[in-house]
């Protein structure tokens, strides 16, 4: 099961924007525009793992749906990232006051919120098994699984550490030399071209997900749609 998300933001571009890019790390999304259908969503019984509030929504504000939020005996506990443009130290820390556990002015780069997400759910729940997702292609560290689609992938152990290290930064190139550092307990001869061997197995191997693995010339791979 993937980690819920919803998100309350009344701009209906940047809503697309979160939208759009929190589906593609994986999370299912639940996205609001005002807060009154938030708390419809919350009466019906609903709720997910972290909470994307703007502050200045029409109508009820960030500040308002939060108390609420954390007024609701099921909800309390859920982790609430406040969206804003608003930069005043005291408007910051009323929203720490109402229990945020993340505070992020507008503008904001999309890697820069994606990361804070992660780490705010990596603390929530430490205990929940986090795949790394791009696409169709799933990769579950805990479990060592890997599928494209519905369809389970057999990879090596050298391979596999490969892979999670490109999904971990997924969009950035990744240099062979890190990769390299990455299977050294694996045994591996310390050459790049190891690496360029397993990438290409790799690729065989994932089926229609290899397309995801680029090559940069005369610097590494990254993993982009």
């Amino acid at each position: 099961m993937n980690y819920a998300i919803a998100v309350v933001e009344d701009d209906p571009d940047l809503l697309e924007i979160l939208e759009y890019n929190l589906k593609k790390e994986g999370f299912d999304v639940f996205a609001f525009e005002r807060g009154e259908h938030f708390l419809k969503f919350m009466s019906e019984g609903k709720k997910p793992h972290l909470i994307v509030l703007d502050v200045m929504l029409p109508g009820m504000s960030g500040f308002e749906l939060a108390q609420i939020i954390k007024g609701n005996e099921a909800y309390r506990n859920v982790p609430v990232v406040f969206l804003t443009a608003k930069t005043l130290e005291e408007d910051k820390l009323k929203g720490f006051d109402l229990g945020a556990d993340d505070y992020i002015s507008k503008p904001f780069s999309v890697k820069e919120f994606l990361a804070r997400i992660r780490a705010i759910l990596r603390r929530y729940y430490p205990q929940r098994l986090e795949a790394f997702v791009f696409g169709e292609l799933k990769l579950y560290p805990d479990r060592f699984e890997v599928f494209c689609g519905e369809k389970k992938v057999e990879l090596t152990r050298a391979e596999f550490k490969i892979l999670q290290t490109l999904l971990e930064k997924r969009g950035e190139v990744v240099k062979r030399s890190t990769l390299m550092d990455a299977i050294a307990p694996f045994g591996r001869e310390t050459v790049s071209r190891a690496v360029d061997v397993h990438i290409t197995k790799i690729r065989k191997k994932l089926g229609e997900c290899g397309k995801y693995i680029k090559t940069v010339r005369g610097i590494g791979y990254k993993v982009q749609g």
